[in-house]
């Protein structure tokens, strides 16, 4: 075990792209940044886990999240700033003219990436709903317009609205209500439910700013931002978990680790979880009594199981051509949403794809990867004994290999390997409380502005990720820790930077 540096300038825990975008930016700026990471693997959900075959060579490279991000065509904001911290130089991109596919009881559509195509598509497939549709793509574009890099007006109107009570206002039918909020299951909200304003922003960056996967996947984002980081002078130390954030005095001065002793620096930045920043690591909790009404007041996000599995053969030839594929059972979200709340998945939607669309040549020659998910209750899961937690894993594993199987009926013949994640595979490797995937839910009084400040109470921290401003996702944790690292400038001016 090489020796490290004990005195940093600014110590980030946890290696998600929250903590790694706040960590690039700042080491950018000529701060000695180390970033400490709990897990063998930088980037939180954007990294992969390998499965070999048994008694075989062949090894299967999985990606945790396995879905597409947006904003990075020129011009946009994820560009700018993967541009401007030197990551997108490192990486490639697939882009794609088909963002997804979307069926339901009465609908299977192929929908377009493009704003104006995907308008088209709905107006030519509702032509008695015209109108209102165009309304609708409207009001998505005065949304998201926006010279000053501030939300627009219109974006300002919306803030307190839900999806189901904006999209009523353009247009009143539940197939389009169901095909427009298709990726709800992206913030973990059923329309009646999720904010307007964040479901705006989400679509808005497929819709208007690009459908991409980024070749490699999201291990390959996570090592570019790595790669920024020790270029300039930082640090990410995997297979270091850290026990306390330390003060004195009031302030932040260090971190303890399980296993490499103590790092002082006078910022620290969380990328944890909220309520295990202030309840599990500092070790005065009363410092963050001002922070915790918001902390503990907000509503936790949903979380997801998922299958990712390793099949022999094309799957595109086999049945499976979706890169990624919605299904829903019905057009009553509401009632889909109870069974989510019961954990009666069965009776629930599902995504699904073909992983080597998404990235080509990814998988081991001749086979394919495959992933199957669905939003989940993570409370319902969290707490099991492990007889009764393995059994429901199985039923669980039983029943996403059958949604498989409706693409290629012979696929549990073709299975080399197959991984199946729960809510409680989800709070064992993020620590988020119920296996949460994208921190607080997104309802119209618990997104962006309304969760934790980035700068917290406790002089030296500050938080980064999904759970502060503006969110989870990748793009969304991307910008979180750009924009805390901004905070860190403004609060560091004057300070001495920690000796070399």
């Amino acid at each position: 075990m090489s020796a490290i540096d004990t005195h940093w300038d600014v110590i980030v825990v946890g290696s998600g792209l929250g903590g790694l975008s706040a960590a690039a930016r700042m080491s950018k700026a000529g701060l000695r940044v180390l970033v400490l990471e709990q897990h063998v693997f930088a980037g939180g959900y954007a990294h992969h886990f390998l499965r070999k075959v048994k008694g075989t060579d062949i090894v299967y490279d999985f990606d945790v999240a396995l879905h597409q991000t947006g904003n990075l065509i020129p011009g946009r904001s994820m560009h700018k700033i993967l541009t401007g911290l030197g990551v997108l130089e490192r990486i490639g991109l697939n882009r794609f003219d088909i963002a997804y596919r979307t069926r339901g009881p009465a609908h299977d559509l192929q929908i377009p990436a493009d704003a104006g195509d995907y308008e088209k598509l709905l107006c030519e497939t509702y032509p008695e709903h015209a109108g209102g549709i165009r309304d609708l793509f409207a009001s998505m574009r005065s949304i998201d317009q926006s010279d000053s890099g501030s939300p627009s007006p219109e974006a300002m109107n919306i803030m307190g609205m839900t999806l189901q009570e904006f999209v009523d206002s353009h247009v009143r039918d539940e197939r389009i209500t169901a095909i427009f909020a298709t990726l709800w299951g992206y913030l973990g909200l059923v329309p009646s439910k999720v904010s307007a304003f964040m479901y705006a922003i989400m679509w808005s960056s497929f819709h208007f700013g690009g459908c991409f996967y980024v070749k490699g996947g999201g291990q390959a984002l996570s090592d570019a931002f790595v790669s920024v980081i020790e270029a300039n002078r930082g640090k990410v130390l995997l297979n270091t978990e850290v026990t306390q954030i330390v003060t004195e005095a009031g302030r932040v001065t260090a971190v303890a680790t399980a296993r490499r002793g103590t790092f002082r620096a006078p910022v620290v930045v969380s990328n944890a979880a909220a309520p295990l920043t202030f309840h599990g690591l500092l070790d005065d909790p009363s410092l963050g009594r001002e922070d915790c009404e918001r902390v503990d007041g907000l509503p936790l996000a949903c979380s997801i199981s998922q299958a990712y599995v390793g099949i022999r053969g094309d799957a595109s030839e086999l049945g499976l051509r979706d890169r990624g594929g919605f299904y829903n059972p019905t057009y009553d979200l509401d009632a889909e949403w109870n069974t989510v709340e019961r954990g009666d998945y069965r009776s629930g939607g599902w995504l699904m794809g073909n992983h080597n669309i998404a990235d080509p040549g990814h998988a081991p020659a001749g086979r394919s990867i495959l992933h199957v998910a669905t939003i989940a209750n993570g409370a319902l899961w969290v707490d099991l004994d492990e007889t009764t937690y393995r059994e429901k894993k199985r039923e669980l594993e039983e029943y996403l290999i059958d949604r498989l199987a409706e693409a290629i009926p012979d696929v549990r013949d073709r299975i080399d390997v197959c991984e199946t994640g729960t809510p409680r595979t989800m709070k064992r490797y993020s620590w988020n409380p119920s296996g949460s995937i994208y921190g607080y839910a997104y309802t119209p009084s618990s997104h962006s502005i309304f969760r934790p400040s980035p700068r917290t109470s406790v002089p030296g921290l500050y938080l980064a990720g999904a759970w502060t401003f503006p969110g989870a996702g990748f793009g969304g944790t991307m910008v979180s820790g750009y924009n805390t690292a901004g905070l860190v400038f403004e609060d560091m001016e004057g300070r001495p930077h920690a000796e070399e």
